[in-house]
């Protein structure tokens, strides 16, 4: 009799320090700290700290919560030798510094639809005989517009180098076309508001980038001081 209670009181804290290790090993997988997954529980961090140390079990409610986060099965919580994979975490979307093949693909075609608008709108003007140096604008207003499309795919495949370099193009062609389309006295001046504009994007990414790595430090730091 005494011996099978030891047996259940030895299995239980066997199960204990499993899923103890398990909530541990499943939130760093997913790159979360102890104050996130109390944050999306919307619970106490001390409790998910004391249930890491083996000195709480979570209730049946928040481990099933626990791996929908995880996108895991509350067995897996119990299991001692699962290791976490790509197809059992969630891995936080990563941009990449350039487009892949597919990617840019989608946005040389995107240009193309705008080039291709550009080549239709100059046939038609030369059709109907308006100044020939007026239909060539089209080609030149068409550059900055192409980098519009390229900036819209770039802030969603890329990071912010690209974006910076993009928005650097789009500003100077911007400018590029305003002075061949309008013409006027001094109106060389545009290339002078440029510069302001081409210093306030180099200025924005180095604060992306600095706020980035800040913020990648302070995640380590806490990380560190949970374990």
């Amino acid at each position: 009799m005494f011996y099978m209670q030891d047996y259940q009181l030895d299995e239980n804290e066997k199960l204990r320090k499993v899923l103890a290790n398990n909530l541990i090993k499943y939130r760093k997988a997913n790159n979360l700290t102890q104050m996130e997954v109390a944050q999306k529980l919307a619970y106490s961090d001390k409790n998910i700290s004391r249930w890491e140390r083996g000195e709480l079990v979570p209730d049946i409610t928040n481990l099933k919560k626990l791996s929908q986060l995880y996108n895991i099965s509350v067995d897996d919580f119990l299991s001692e030798n699962n290791q976490p994979t790509k197809s059992t975490m969630k891995i936080k979307y990563q941009k990449k510094r350039f487009f892949t093949r597919k990617q840019l693909l989608i946005s040389l075609l995107s240009i193309s639809i705008v080039w291709l608008t550009a080549f239709i709108a100059f046939f038609i003007l030369n059709i109907l005989n308006l100044n020939s140096f007026l239909a060539w604008k089209v080609f030149v207003i068409a550059i900055p517009l192409s980098m519009i499309v390229l900036l819209v795919f770039s802030s969603l495949w890329c990071t912010n180098l690209l974006n910076c370099i993009v928005v650097s193009f789009l500003i100077w062609s911007v400018a590029l076309a305003f002075f061949i389309t309008f013409t006027f006295e001094n109106s060389w001046l545009i290339f002078i508001l440029a510069i302001p504009l081409q210093v306030m994007d180099i200025l924005w990414f180095v604060f992306r980038k600095v706020k980035k790595v800040v913020s990648t430090s302070l995640k380590e730091e806490s990380k560190e001081k949970e374990s």
